[in-house]
């Protein structure tokens, strides 16, 4: 029961956060339009924000990944998107157009908490028998915000004008952050990394330390064949006098050295 409305809370948070994202967008091509009447202007606002979710991308996932709470960190990206979309709202037609630009380009550095932030936290939420149809489910809310962003953003600019439409996005952000995914009392947590310290153990393959495992167990130097040795190593040589040992065919004589006699 309780994975089940861990995997529910998940996959709402997931459809608001993203739908609010599919809609902010359009929203703020819209609002710049009827702010400033100027095409370029509203376009440079969506292409702002565009760019800066590209760029935010990987320093988003590195500081997820890292951060022992990364529930609490989606939250605040989703809580300072929602606020960046207010500001941009606020700015347009009242600054320059520099400072809604700006503000628009720092609130998309936070959009890929979203998509690959938001879904990278699913292990965290479901035990490993229900990750294929969580992974589905995960999916679906990108194609259902995709559809429902754009026509949420029509309505509400045809209803109450294109602020309306920023306004919408930015409530249903904020909606999201209250939802952000929480760990399963039953699913595995992460591996922690260090940085610095490499990859955690994987104690589930051989070891390949010299002692044992893959490698094998360290085995000792045979022991060199001789007279008095033996499979199970050297034997103390007999008492009395030993036969010398020949010399290999083919070896020179030897020869005695002046005066030693024969």
């Amino acid at each position: 029961m309780r994975e089940r409305h861990a995997l529910a809370r998940y996959a709402a948070g997931a459809a608001l956060a993203r739908t609010g994202d599919e809609m902010a967008g359009p929203a703020l091509l819209l609002a710049g339009l009827a702010a400033t009447g100027s095409t370029a202007t509203a376009s440079a606002l969506l292409a702002a924000s565009t760019a800066a979710a590209a760029v935010g991308g990987p320093v988003a996932g590195a500081l997820l990944d890292r951060s022992p709470r990364p529930g609490r960190l989606l939250a605040a990206a989703l809580a300072g998107y929602a606020a960046g979309l207010v500001a941009v709202l606020v700015c347009l037609g009242r600054t320059p157009v520099a400072v809604p630009l700006l503000i628009a380009a720092v609130s998309g550095l936070l959009a890929p908490a979203l998509s690959g932030g938001w879904s990278a936290q699913l292990p965290r939420v479901a035990v490993a028998p229900d990750l294929p149809r969580a992974t589905a489910l995960d999916a679906m809310t990108f194609h259902a915000a995709a559809l429902a962003g754009p026509a949420l953003t029509a309505a509400a600019a045809m209803l109450h004008g294109a602020g309306a439409a920023v306004l919408t996005a930015a409530a249903l952000l904020a909606l999201a952050a209250a939802a952000t995914p929480r760990p399963s009392a039953t699913a595995s947590p992460r591996a922690r990394v260090r940085p610095g310290h490499g990859l955690p153990a994987d104690r589930s393959q051989p070891s390949t330390h010299p002692g044992g495992g893959a490698a094998g167990p360290v085995r000792s130097a045979p022991v060199p064949s001789g007279p008095y040795s033996t499979p199970s190593g050297p034997h103390p040589a007999p008492a009395g006098p030993q036969p010398a040992p020949k010399a290999p065919l083919g070896s020179p004589p030897s020869v005695s050295p002046p005066g030693s006699g024969r």
